[in-house]
């Protein structure tokens, strides 16, 4: 393969990179199980017919896509001074496309997904919940410009959008079935423990997500110290920040060592070992990474196994929908 062939499918790599296609995949993938997973066996019983259509909810997902895509987008156009000492490899926006091509693909895809998200208010007749995707858009905005240079609220702004990806999905949900009044009579008494089941997950993304970004800023400090971030481990070292994260999972284990202990009263034996395989015990060796990982490497190590422990309890709700 000839030098120029091979560095125009670099480009290629690093311009699909832009948009985070794993991170895109998870949304995907934890939005149709919930769906399919959770709404459909316990709520409907198997009745989809009641649910939103297919055509609508792919929509809901669409459009939380493209927020997030042009998220990301903004997000490194904010970063080209940290990327260029922390990942100069992979580096895109000034060095492959033009900054202010990165602002029109950002407002192009954010755009989009107001659009959408508007569209689905209206099949709702819910017009507030259209606003939920500009506001997102704008806080992603003020998150790459400001807010991830502030100690504490970048990573908590990210969890927070975290949860939102698993919260909007009861949302729209919740207020398609209202526009059924004799369906939604009927669940009433089964929403609230359905929404707990719901915020189960959320609280879930949240935690992981947050001490993801932690150790993320672990693996960025050379590059977020020279433009003046003051990020947790910046502020407070990278032993108090081992700490927190060492908290934070510890508080993740103990939540979700409750809920196994509900399933185990439950008999479901197969989720109960399921989650304490493939979810607790990466949780209890990111605990020992933490305290022996020095370098950008490993914390980057540290993040993927974030990543998995995210989807290993993502892919739990097929095991629920199996064991109902």
């Amino acid at each position: 393969m000839s030098t120029e062939k091979q560095s125009m499918l670099s480009k290629a790599g690093k311009l699909i990179g832009f948009i985070r296609p794993p991170n895109l995949l998870i949304i995907i993938l934890t939005q149709f199980l919930l769906r399919y997973c959770l709404f459909a066996p316990f709520l409907y019983s198997g009745d989809t017919e009641v649910m939103s259509p297919l055509l609508d909810f792919s929509l809901l997902c669409l459009a939380t896509l493209l927020i997030t895509s042009g998220g990301y987008v903004i997000n490194d156009y904010f970063d080209v001074k940290i990327d260029e000492i922390n990942k100069p490899a992979y580096l895109v926006v000034g060095k492959i496309i033009p900054g202010r091509t990165a602002i029109k693909w950002h407002i192009l895809l954010t755009g989009m997904g107001c659009i959408i998200g508007f569209y689905l208010a209206y099949r709702i007749r819910v017009l507030s919940f259209g606003f939920i995707f500009p506001a997102v858009g704008l806080l992603l905005w003020f998150y790459s410009a400001k807010y991830k240079r502030l100690l504490f609220w970048g990573n908590l702004i990210v969890a927070l959008l975290s949860a939102l990806v698993v919260i909007i999905v009861y949302v729209f949900e919740f207020f398609w079935l209202r526009l059924h009044t004799e369906f939604f009579a009927d669940l009433i008494p089964d929403l609230f423990w359905f929404g707990k089941l719901f915020l189960a997950y959320a609280l879930f993304a949240f935690l992981v997500t947050f001490y993801r970004e932690v150790i993320k800023d672990m693996e960025d400090v050379k590059g977020d110290a020279r433009v003046g971030c003051r990020s947790i481990p910046i502020v407070f070292g990278i032993n108090a920040s081992r700490g927190i994260v060492t908290l934070l999972v510890v508080l993740t284990i103990i939540l979700l060592s409750y809920t196994m202990l509900v399933l185990y009263r439950l008999n479901l034996m197969m989720v109960f070992w399921y989650l304490a395989v493939t979810v607790l015990l990466p949780m209890i060796y990111l605990i020992y990474r933490a305290f022996k990982s020095n370098t950008p490497e490993e914390y980057h190590i540290m993040s993927n196994i974030c990543k998995i422990i995210m989807v290993a309890g993502v892919l739990s709700m097929q095991l629920i929908a199996i064991s109902k």
